[in-house]
């Protein structure tokens, strides 16, 4: 069985791979836990997404009012706790 740490490290090379293999701004690990039955890891994570903005380069006026940063996209998944591949990936909202 697979820790926490290689299903964080499968999740996030799955999550650059069908990005392009761009780097993705802010990549942060939001939650990670083991489902119920052992057999999946459930990793959430999150990145920040200037496309959300229209395409056009962040400013300091296009913000997101509330928090002052860029909007971010969060997305959840699900890992084979035995392999290590990604089943499915959610996304999060």
């Amino acid at each position: 069985m697979i820790d926490a740490k290689k299903a964080v490290e499968a999740a996030t090379s799955f999550a650059e791979y069908i990005n392009d293999d761009q780097k993705l701004e802010a990549l942060r690990v939001e939650e990670v836990e083991l489902s119920d039955d052992g057999t999946t890891w459930l990793v959430k994570l999150g990145w920040n997404d200037p496309q959300l903005l229209g395409g056009a380069q962040p400013t300091s006026a296009r913000l997101t009012e509330k928090t002052g940063q860029l909007p971010r996209i969060y997305k959840i998944f699900h890992v084979d706790a035995e392999s290590g591949a990604v089943k499915k990936m959610k996304k999060d909202d």
